[in-house]
Formats: C-alpha cells, structure tokens, sequence
C-alpha cells in the first residue's frame, strides 16, 4: 500500500477509534478539520477525506455551524467488544512496535532533545498532556530538531497506529499522566544539561511504556480471538502511483550487483514489463527516470546503456526537482541509519542462529571478490532487514533500502573505486573479523561510523549541488556519538 493511502486509512481508524472507545462520545465534538491538521501536519484532504467516510457510515454527521459530532451511541458491553476486537487483531504488532522503539528511536529522541533551543524545551516544560493529540505533539517536538522530514512521516504513522488508538482507550488515562511526569523529567534534564541521566530517563520511559503494553494485554484483552491480525505498514514513497520509483531502485540494485554490468544494456521495454509484470508504459517512465539520473543512457537504436558512476554522475541532471527531494531523502534515510544501527546491529546480531550468522558472513565475504568495499553498509544494512528480531524494524529498514541507490549518481563525486577503498576496506575487514569473534558490539560500532561518515559525504555533496535543505539535517559530533548511553 502506497504512503498516502496507508496515512487515510490510520487517520481514519485513529478517529473512528477514539469514538468507539468513548474518547468522543454521543452529541460531544471531534477536533475541527484544521485543528487537525496544525496538530499533525496532515494535509486538509487526508482529513477531509477521513471525516466524510465517518459521516458516510454514520459514526458522525457534519455541518458548517456545528462541525463533527459523534451520531452513534455504545453501550459499555459494546465499547469493551469494539476494544477487545481491535487490540486483539493488533496484539503481535502493538507488542513488537513497543519493544522496537528504543533502537529505533532511542539515540535519535535524546540527540535531538540535547540539540532543541532552550525556548522550546520550556514550551515542552508547560506542555499540558490530557489527550492522546497532546502526546502527539510531544513526540513531534521531540524529534524536531533532527531536521528530518522522513522521520517525521515515520513517527506520526506508529503514533497513529501505536500510541493515538492505546491512549484512547480510558484505562490508559493513567499512562497518560505517566507521559507527564516522564516529560518534566526529560526537559529537566534537558534544561540542566544532564545529558547522561537525560539517556537513562528516556529509556526508562520507553521501557515502562512497553512493559505497560504487555500489562494491558495481560488483564484487558483476555480471550479474545481474531481470524486475522493487522499489521504495521509504512511506506517511504507517499503516493501507490509511484511504482516506476521502486522498480528503479529494483534496476539500480541489479547494476550496483552486475546483473546489469557497466556498458551493458538493459533488456527491452516489452522483456522487463513480462519480468516485472507491470505494462511497458511504466518501464519506460522507470528507464526515463533511470536517465534522468544518469544511471543509464538511451537510444533509439540500441536502447538503454548502463552508465559508470563517473558517467552517472556527469549525464544525472542534478537540477530536476524530484532527483533533489529523492537525494535529500538519502541524506534523511542515512540519518534514521546512523542514529539507530548501532543498536539494531547489536540485538540483530544477538539474536541471529548460527545459520543465519553463517550466511551474514558470507554475503559480507563476497565483497573481497569484487573489491567492492563501499557496499559495506548496504549489505549490512540488507542482512539487518532480513534478520532483525523484530518485524517493525524489518519493514522500516527495508523501506529505507528503496531509498539509498538514489545516490547513485553521487558516487562519481567520491573518486574511482580504489580511492574508496583506502576508508572502506580496513574497516570491512574489522567487520568480518569481529563477526568471526562474534564480537557483535565492535561490529556494531563500526557500522555505526560508516554511516555517520556516509552522512557527512552525502551532506557536503548536496550542498555543493545547491540543495541547502540538507543544512536542516542535524549531524552528531563525535563526543555525542559516545555520550548517549544506549
């Protein structure tokens, strides 16, 4: 499901979940459709389009005088069916999302906290937590100074399908007031620049968090069956009509691996639309694409030539307006990466069977056959997606894949492979060493500093290009990287 499809459908059931379980109630007032939207910076026709599928099924009714009102009535019996039902079918992902937001998001939270102004931290200090929206606010707020447009899209969905429907439920009013004492403590520390205990309450927080998670399921949603469970999604892509996007990266992935070597052509429009089953229209707006990057070169006569970086990166036309928000969005990915592997790696590698361990080291061991060194953090990155512990992190680390090969063009800027490998390889070879000791922490470690110097490459290099929107995005330096206590 495309992004903007799966963010109608959580506004949707985020509202019709805070009627059916009594936030609302009959005759009372939803939040107006702008309200809303400056909350959550939502667009007016995602929630347009939410407001009127509830008054189409009769949950509300509508009016300019008046706005949204609740037009159904529930009785106790029937609110504690609707609740049962709806976390009974969410129970697997509720309980995997709770346990997957500290790696995910723990270093993130606390560098962005240390990194808000002091204005805004007193705003946070005065900020009243009585409603799930309120929660939402925080959550915003405390990620804002990442700078990070991605992760913001990605924290707003898991507040829609995590904590908006858990907080409208009125036996968790408590741990509502548990966030607001959590939030004194965090701009506590915050003002008195305590960043050490600022790391421990922020973890304490998310641990208590998830522990009242499995308390709720434990004493709440007892016996209740489901046929079918529903599970998170995301998408980094924001439209379902952007198909020649993935299927780019799909072509992009098959050059970076030489199943399209440099100089080759690709197969024929009518050969890659059997392939991918999709129509030839489609490839050939995916091949325009791929042009417009510089990936490939085509022709009439011979068709679609596969480019080497340096070619990449002299035919990519750096001035068409989705290549800059694509490569920007590189730039936001690396940070999610940068700010979450070291831990991710960490429990992945934990928990990974001697198996799988053996295949991690193999897909890392054929870089030496093609001294392909710079791929070290995809590949790692690519194993983490299929190995982590948990599904959460699974989806939001493969959806970040389909982003990065959109800095393919990029790679001609760094120098010709060689150059690469002075930085890249001794530290694959740290990498492989450490997994063969299954010293799994300085793998982790070093995964971590290769992205953060991916970062601070791709960061430089869009401010060459005159994209200086990539200013916004906020860098640790090096004692931060080792101040979190994570």
């Amino acid at each position: 499901m495309g992004g903007e499809m799966e963010l109608k459908q959580a506004v949707y059931t985020s509202l019709l979940t805070q009627i059916q379980f009594g936030l609302y109630k009959y005759g009372e007032s939803l939040p107006g459709m702008e309200e809303i939207c400056r909350q959550t910076h939502i667009s007016v026709d995602t929630v347009k389009a939410a407001y009127h599928r509830l008054r189409q099924e009769g949950y509300i009714s509508l009016s300019q005088r008046s706005g949204a009102k609740v037009a159904v009535r529930y009785s106790p019996e029937e609110r504690n069916r609707l609740i049962q039902d709806f976390f009974a079918q969410r129970k697997t992902a509720l309980i995997d999302l709770s346990r997957s937001i500290w790696p995910l998001f723990g270093w993130a939270g606390w560098l962005s906290l240390k990194h808000t102004p002091p204005d805004v931290i007193g705003q946070l200090a005065h900020m009243d937590i009585q409603s799930p929206n309120a929660m939402y606010q925080y959550l915003e707020q405390k990620f804002d100074a990442l700078g990070n447009g991605l992760l913001s899209r990605l924290i707003r969905q898991i507040y829609l399908f995590f904590q908006g429907p858990f907080y409208s439920v009125k036996e968790n009013e408590e741990e509502l007031q548990r966030g607001m004492y959590w939030l004194k403590e965090v701009t506590s520390k915050s003002r008195s620049g305590e960043w050490d205990a600022l790391a421990s309450v922020l973890k304490t927080a998310q641990d208590e968090l998830a522990q009242s998670v499995a308390q709720f399921y434990e004493k709440r949603i007892i016996g209740a069956q489901t046929k079918e469970e529903t599970v998170f999604g995301w998408s980094v892509y924001k439209k379902s009509s952007q198909l020649r996007y993935s299927l780019a990266i799909e072509i992009l992935t098959g050059i970076s691996r030489g199943v399209y070597p440099e100089g080759s052509y690709l197969p024929p429009a009518e050969k890659l639309s059997r392939e991918k089953g999709v129509s030839v229209s489609t490839i050939r707006r995916t091949v325009s694409l791929l042009n417009s990057i510089g990936a490939v070169k085509s022709s009439r006569t011979l068709g679609a030539r596969v480019l080497s970086p340096l070619q990449s990166t002299r035919n990519c036309d750096f001035t068409h307006p989705d290549i800059q928000v694509r490569l920007l969005e590189v730039a936001e990915s690396l940070q999610i990466y940068a700010l979450s592997s070291r831990a991710v790696s960490k429990i992945t590698l934990d928990s990974v069977d001697k198996g799988s361990l053996l295949q991690w080291k193999q897909r890392l061991s054929g870089l030496q056959n093609s001294r392909r060194y710079e791929m070290t953090t995809y590949y790692s990155l690519e194993l983490i997606a299929r190995f982590a512990p948990y599904r959460t992190i699974r989806v939001i680390y493969s959806e970040l894949l389909k982003l990065l090969f959109w800095g393919n063009p990029l790679r001609g800027l760094r120098g010709d492979t060689e150059k690469m490998n002075q930085y890249f390889e001794p530290a694959f070879r740290t990498m492989v060493r450490a997994l063969e000791e299954q010293d799994f922490a300085s793998f982790s470690a070093v995964l971590e500093e290769l992205l953060l110097y991916e970062l601070r490459i791709m960061e430089e290099q869009l401010r060459q290009l005159g994209i200086m929107e990539s200013d916004a995005i906020l860098i640790p330096g090096e004692s931060e990287v080792w101040e979190c206590g994570r």
